[in-house]
């Protein structure tokens, strides 16, 4: 399996590696293309048993990581978000959101954030975006997104 990342921007890359990651069987190798040598995510997928190796290629870098028998689940650490959340704005940081509000899953889920389906990808990625940088992440409309900020407002009602 091959990835492209090449000008993505954090965290997209690490994102994109962690969701091919569980669909690899023991033995399969995955390849991952990127303009950055992957210095954040090596020792930790070493760490969860996964053989890597990582080469430059002209301008670029490539990584591959072999699912193995010890392989384990890949856990990245993130900090809890113990703040309250008083208020749904576009800087609400997308984990207080869910943890304040966990039915806003499904919102988010409805309007294109369905990388936060994946429970890996919603303790990892939740936890590094705001409502705004995920709006830019996925490229959605102004218009959509007030939509959906409209939505997200009325459970603060309840």
């Amino acid at each position: 399996m091959i990835l492209d990342v090449r000008g993505l921007k954090p965290p997209q890359p690490t994102l994109m590696i962690l969701e091919n990651l569980g669909k690899l069987k023991i033995g399969e190798t995955l390849e991952v293309l990127g303009d950055k040598p992957f210095v954040d995510i090596i020792p930790k997928l070493e760490e969860a048993g996964y053989q890597v190796e990582l080469n430059k290629v002209g301008e670029f870098f490539v990584l591959k990581v072999t699912k193995t028998e010890g392989s384990k689940e890949l856990k990245m650490e993130v900090e809890e978000c113990d703040e309250e959340l008083k208020e749904i704005t576009e800087d609400t940081n997308v984990a207080k959101l869910l943890k304040a509000y966990p039915e806003s899953l499904d919102i988010l889920v409805k309007y294109g954030f369905s990388p936060l389906q994946n429970p890996v990808l919603r303790k990892t990625l939740a936890r590094t975006v705001t409502l705004k940088q995920a709006k830019k992440l996925i490229g959605m409309s102004d218009e959509r997104f007030e939509e959906m900020m409209k939505e997200l407002k009325k459970l603060e009602k309840r």
